[in-house]
């Protein structure tokens, strides 16, 4: 009960709170843009660096048979690679947590529930010829067959 009513009391908090970015109201925003730019710029660097610096210890270890520059180099290579990607689909990241977390609900109950639960997260629905004693009380996954 004191769950229930602390819930309710911080959704009633929550409820009042909107967040609403804006650039205008923020200010030195575009030196933080421009910050942000130039961390990014270091960063595409820095990735192409290690994957030339990762290629050449890659080619040399083969080609030398040493084994750990060999490995050591085709780990910078695929590390150079994540943070090329990373660096791209940074904003994209972002922008799609942003624009789910605005769709989220502030989980407000139903005023024409009168038992005060919340609904179920998943219901069995069993055919229309089956009965309730047909239905089983732990679902299992589907066997294989072994194919």
């Amino acid at each position: 009960m004191i769950v229930d009513a602390a819930a309710t009391s911080a959704t009633a908090v929550l409820a009042m709170v909107q967040v609403n970015p804006d650039d205008s109201k923020a200010p030195g925003i575009n030196a933080l843009k421009d910050l942000v730019n130039g961390l990014a710029a270091y960063a595409v660097i820095a990735a192409v660096a290690a994957v030339l610096l990762g290629g050449i210890a890659w080619a040399l270890g083969e080609r030398m048979g040493l084994d750990r520059a060999s490995m050591v180099g085709k780990s910078g290579v695929i590390a150079g690679f994540g943070l090329a990607f990373l660096i791209g689909a940074a904003a994209a990241f972002v922008n799609f947590f942003l624009a789910t977390g605005a769709t989220a609900s502030s989980g407000t109950t139903d005023t024409a529930d009168t038992t005060g639960m919340r609904p179920p997260a998943v219901e069995l629905v069993l055919p229309s010829s089956a009965t309730a004693v047909d239905a089983p009380d732990v679902v299992h996954d589907v066997q294989s067959t072994g194919f």
